[in-house]
């Protein structure tokens, strides 16, 4: 068995990307876009001409900015790839629409649903931005080439080249929607513990990680043994399936990529593979599992949240009393269900005669029609899901 982090994320809207081979078979588990990187485009001038130098942000059409590492593996010898959570789907249409790649995807039902709504969501906006700013034929930004590139701020060369200065072969231009729709038609939708058997050799296996609604970990199981990969996990969740930490108890190998039982945002992403018991067990010790017990029903954690919540719900008030406005900015959408739910409950049991309206709608300035039908649908979607 061999084990390679490709990239160690940073937290739920980056996940880790790593590669294990066993018997044979080279499974890749997700392929996520550093969507944190768009932060060194400034937006286009609306008055050319423009004259920007190479220590302001870059003026031009937005790149993405995929896993680079992945370059160095033969993208046709990948024969599975397994979706952690939504996120981990959005960089998937450049694989997909590369000749020689056939391997099989596997996600949640309801990873694969919020993973296409964000990555239509994802083209309208840029195809917005096209259409608004009459921004021509795509090429590379002129401020990356590599000339130009020694000049930027330390902070903006390191977010171009990455913190060892790889490279640019990890940007890419935007996806289209045929691209992503052809990619979600690759995907094989599974249940929570609902097996799928790869080749005959394989069987694979996703279970709840409690993160978000329809994130999960996976087992892997080969003639060899039962390996499970831990994606970023909480094991007390408002808004998802808790955690199934059943399905560790008789996995051979444990790999770790973001195992965090009380907050996401805290995981060490250097932890890339780990033995499940320092004693040398084929099974996870009882240490581990106790452990395990103790998080999922230590309700101080659930409190502590609580606790946050409140505040924030009363904050909230204070500032619309005194007629001011609130902008609150989102993490996961998780969060964001539990502040509607919230804050909704504390606005009707106050005096205050509001009207409620849904945020995603106002998320854009000059938005169209079809970017707010599909968070709407996004909404919607997760309402669906909570109800089950």
């Amino acid at each position: 068995m061999k084990f390679t982090c490709l990239s160690k994320g940073q937290g739920y809207h980056f996940p880790p990307c790593h590669v294990l081979n066993v018997c044979g078979f080279q499974v890749l588990f997700d392929y996520p876009l550093d969507l944190s990187s768009l932060s060194i485009f400034s937006p286009l001038p609306t008055d050319p001409p423009f004259l920007s130098d190479a220590t302001s942000l870059i003026h031009a059409e937005p790149w993405y900015k995929t896993v680079e590492r992945l370059n160095l593996i033969n993208k046709s010898f990948i024969d599975v790839v397994l979706i952690t959570s939504p996120m981990g789907l959005l960089g998937l249409p450049y694989l997909t629409r590369e000749k020689g790649f056939s391997a099989k995807i596997y996600a949640t039902e309801a990873a694969a649903r919020l993973g296409q709504l964000i990555m239509q969501d994802l083209v309208a906006i840029h195809m917005e931005m096209r259409q608004f700013y009459g921004v021509e034929e795509a090429c590379f930004p002129e401020l990356m080439n590599w000339e130009k590139l020694e000049l930027l701020p330390v902070e903006l060369k390191e977010i171009v080249l990455g913190k060892h200065a790889t490279g640019l072969a990890g940007w890419m231009q935007l996806y289209s929607a045929a691209e992503v729709k052809s990619c979600i038609e690759k995907v094989h939708c599974l249940k929570y513990a609902e097996e799928s058997c790869y080749n005959g050799t394989l069987t694979l296996k996703a279970f709840s990680s409690g993160l978000e609604v329809g994130a999960c970990n996976w087992t892997v199981v080969s003639p060899k043994g039962s390996i499970t990969y831990l994606s970023g996990s909480i094991f007390s969740s408002e808004t998802a399936m808790s955690f199934d930490y059943i399905s560790l108890q008789k996995s051979d190998v444990l790999l770790y990529s973001g195992y965090a039982p009380s907050d996401i945002d805290n995981v060490d992403g250097d932890n890339c593979v780990s033995s499940p018991a320092k004693n040398d067990s084929s099974y996870p010790s009882d240490t581990f599992l106790e452990d395990t017990e103790k998080y999922l029903l230590d309700p101080s954690e659930y409190h502590e949240e609580m606790e946050k919540m409140n505040f924030l719900c009363s904050c909230v008030l204070d500032s619309v009393n005194a007629g001011g406005s609130v902008l609150i900015p989102i993490g996961r959408p998780g969060i964001m269900l539990q502040l509607l739910e919230n804050v909704g409950l504390s606005l009707e049991s106050s005096n205050l005669k509001l009207k409620s309206y849904w945020p995603f709608l106002m998320l854009y300035q000059n938005g169209c029609a079809s970017v707010n039908r599909t968070s709407y649908m996004l909404v919607n979607l997760y309402f669906l899901m909570l109800s089950c």
